[in-house]
């Protein structure tokens, strides 16, 4: 018999935990599933979640993350997995797979904190040590966006498999980054800058080219997917800065990537699809200059 894919699957603890662990390996996504935000559906071997669903939790506070986050369930894990045993069989129209290691969206130059192999399916599982590289990084219990941004460099530069500024990305991009040495063209900065101050085309059109790149160049994956945990965040009470960059505390990348929970009042405040551009855009820009710079001190 055929599983309706909008059927909510009962789990036990320990089986919800199993798939948090070793297949929903998203700080985000993996902490709505633990804690029961965002329902598991179709089947336990072939699970699935519906697109409004998330795009529901997004937009929770009042805001319009939703559609960014619909963007990328629908641009990363919108297939399955299928009879081949790889993530290759289309998800049913409406929602997304929660298989992530294998998917589009797993990608060389991860991060390390909750997944291994990115190609193997099942491959998740907690490193502690990965996340202790990027907590050490807090001042006061704070991680600058230029905190996240070295990160992000260093573990690109560790993956000998990771994609960065090859001529396909920087061609769809619009702008030639090969060749600049640790100085990005300002113009080009200039350009990407522009889209978070007020032109909502604008914003749509870097959306729309992000889903594009993502899957070309490593490291504009890994700034969208960091981009988005500093856009959760941004308007959370009691929100700092450093310097004048958004942070992001310990407590709150302890209870998404170790603990599996999203942040106490998650719901109540507004995540915008503006602070995802305007955070990505910087992360990527910063993560650009350090892996440059990391290449050039080798």
């Amino acid at each position: 018999m055929v599983a309706d894919p909008s059927t909510v699957v009962a789990l036990s603890s320990a089986e919800k935990d199993r798939l948090v662990e070793t297949r929903v390996t998203c700080p985000f996504v993996g902490s709505a599933v633990a804690g029961g935000r965002l329902a598991v559906r179709n089947s336990a071997a072939d699970p699935l979640a519906a697109i409004e669903d998330v795009r529901a939790l997004g937009d929770s506070g009042g805001g319009d993350l939703g559609h960014v986050l619909a963007l990328f369930a629908t641009g990363n894990h919108g297939f399955m997995r299928g009879a081949s045993g790889r993530v290759d069989k289309p998800a049913p129209s409406g929602f997304f797979s929660l298989e992530f290691p294998g998917s589009q969206g797993a990608h060389p130059g991860h991060s390390g904190i909750l997944m291994g192999d990115p190609a193997t399916l099942g491959s998740g599982r907690l490193s502690l040590a990965d996340f202790a590289r990027l907590a050490a990084r807090a001042k006061e219990g704070l991680v600058t966006r230029s905190n996240v941004a070295l990160f992000i460099a260093e573990n690109l530069r560790k993956d000998p498999n990771a994609k960065v500024f090859d001529a396909n990305s920087t061609r769809l991009l619009g702008a030639d980054f090969i060749g600049l040495g640790a100085a990005v063209v300002p113009a080009v900065i200039e350009k990407l800058v522009g889209a978070v101050e007020g032109d909502r085309a604008a914003v749509k059109d870097f959306e729309n080219k992000f889903t594009k790149l993502a899957g070309e160049d490593n490291l504009l994956g890994s700034a969208g997917e960091f981009g988005l945990l500093f856009a959760l965040v941004a308007n959370k009470a009691g929100a700092r800065e450093v310097d004048g960059e958004p942070t992001a505390s310990v407590e709150d990348l302890e209870s998404m990537f170790v603990q599996k929970r999203l942040p106490e009042g998650f719901e109540t405040w507004k995540k915008t699809g503006a602070d995802w551009v305007a955070n990505t855009i910087h992360l990527a820009i910063g993560a650009a200059k350090e892996y440059v710079r990391l290449g050039e001190v080798r």
